[in-house]
């Protein structure tokens, strides 16, 4: 890289004549090859003093928009800092489960390709497993009991016993007519 030499001040015993002046600095070899790198990268120079010029001419807004950032980062305070940390803690824990749930990708693509991914069987489930934990929960305070056919008959009047039976009895149904159809 060529060096920069110092430029000659208006002092100099050719001020008078600037013409000579000129002449003479361009006489010196060091000038003369500063000019031809100068010359040689005048497009990038011009896209500098382009960018310098649009930086200065917008020198205040882009000083506004610093201190405007640097005040919201002030009132966010720890807040960001402590979402950066909880969320490196969950992708630290989401990468120790990336092995185990590789192994277990075919099982899950078989699950959501099957009639088990339907809403609607969630939704018989999910039904299914509020009445389990309802049942339970009246079973453990009463703890009800059928000791007979009269009992059984009797329960048979209730209509929600009655709607269940008769649920579980179409579920059979259809399940007799899948495992039919299976084999």
């Amino acid at each position: 890289m060529t060096s920069v030499s110092v430029i000659r001040t208006a002092s100099s015993p050719d001020a008078s004549n600037p013409a000579a002046a000129l002449a003479e600095r361009l006489a010196d070899p060091g000038v003369a090859a500063s000019l031809n790198t100068l010359l040689d990268h005048a497009d990038l120079l011009a896209v500098l003093v382009t960018g310098l010029d649009a930086l200065i001419s917008r020198g205040d807004t882009i000083t506004d928009s610093l201190a405007g950032g640097v005040r919201e980062l002030r009132a966010a305070g720890e807040q960001p800092q402590a979402d950066a940390v909880r969320l490196v803690g969950a992708l630290q824990q989401l990468s120790a489960l990336g092995p185990p749930l590789l192994d277990k990708l075919p099982v899950l693509e078989n699950l959501l390709g099957s009639d088990l991914a339907d809403p609607r069987v969630i939704d018989i489930a999910s039904t299914a497993s509020r009445a389990i934990v309802r049942g339970a929960e009246q079973a453990g305070t009463t703890q009800p009991r059928i000791s007979g056919i009269r009992a059984l008959l009797r329960a048979l009047k209730d209509p929600d016993v009655s709607r269940a039976l008769g649920f579980v009895m179409s579920v059979a149904k259809a399940l007799g007519t899948e495992l039919n159809n299976a084999g």
